[in-house]
């Protein structure tokens, strides 16, 4: 049964997870206020009763709630209590321009933070290697980043980027900075284009966690192949974004002008 507005219903905590158990109750609350079901200035229970609620201790529960607060998602005052404040507006990504999404947010004035959770160099799926046009010894690094804007984690960004021609790409820092702006500077590639795929699906467990949205909610895929400045495919992306992000682009007439003869991502995904 669907909880009313600003009625707090806990999740399940699990004690054995390597996620600390204070940073489960902190993103099982920030869920609920990012969903609706903790409505703004509803008042959240008192620490002892979010430690019963819960089933841990009162100083794990002080511990969430700094969490929350330092992000924006509750406001404590002395004698009124706990209070949920209302998520900011969804961010706006400008598909229609050439730019990446850290730098667009940057420039809007928001504060960004890339977390990286999966850096590995491996085979890469046939149709990852289909897409680069790569051949069958080739490899790829992959690496997946949690992409957050203010506190809220806004997206989920796996790419696949082709060690032989981005030899030593393993160990350049991803996590600070646009992922564009780091193949211009250290490798002198630029990319002019890409080619998008998008979708609407379910997400995993795994992602409902990371996206601090409701288990089996439907969030955008984006599933892209970007293109240096000569039309060689450069990289392979898949980003699964949250409802916090408005897109935006301008649609026009056909110019006329080829695209390249490299499999497009439309070939690759339906292949």
């Amino acid at each position: 049964m669907a909880s009313k507005q600003g009625a707090l219903e806990p999740g399940l905590i699990d004690a054995e997870s390597p996620v600390p158990v204070y940073a489960q109750v902190e993103q099982d609350i920030r869920r609920q206020i990012l969903s609706g079901s903790l409505a703004n200035g509803s008042r959240l229970p008192r620490e002892t009763e979010l430690a019963t609620l819960y089933g841990i201790s009162r100083m794990t529960v002080r511990h969430s709630l700094e969490g929350l607060a330092s992000s924006g998602f509750i406001r404590r005052t002395h004698g009124i209590g706990t209070i949920v404040v209302a998520p900011k507006e969804p961010v706006t990504f400008e598909l229609s321009l050439m730019m990446s999404f850290t730098e667009q947010l940057r420039r809007q004035g928001f504060e960004t933070k890339t977390i990286i959770d999966l850096k590995s160099v491996i085979d890469p799926p046939e149709k990852v290697r289909a897409a680069l046009g790569l051949e069958p010894d080739e490899k790829c690094l992959v690496f997946r980043r949690v992409r957050e804007v203010e506190g809220r984690p806004m997206a989920i960004t796996t790419s696949w980027l082709p060690t032989k021609r981005f030899a030593g790409i393993e160990n350049v820092d991803l996590a600070n900075g646009s992922l564009w702006a780091a193949l211009e500077e250290h490798y002198s590639i630029h990319l002019s284009r890409t080619d998008n795929i998008v979708e609407l699906v379910t997400v995993s467990p795994s992602e409902a966690h990371q996206l601090h949205v409701e288990p089996e909610s439907q969030v955008i895929r984006f599933t892209g192949l970007g293109f240096d400045s000569k039309e060689r495919a450069t990289e392979y992306t898949v980003a699964l974004w949250s409802g916090q992000v408005k897109f935006h682009f301008a649609s026009h007439e056909p110019g006329g002008k080829a695209l390249s003869d490299r499999p497009s991502v439309r070939e690759a995904v339906e292949s």
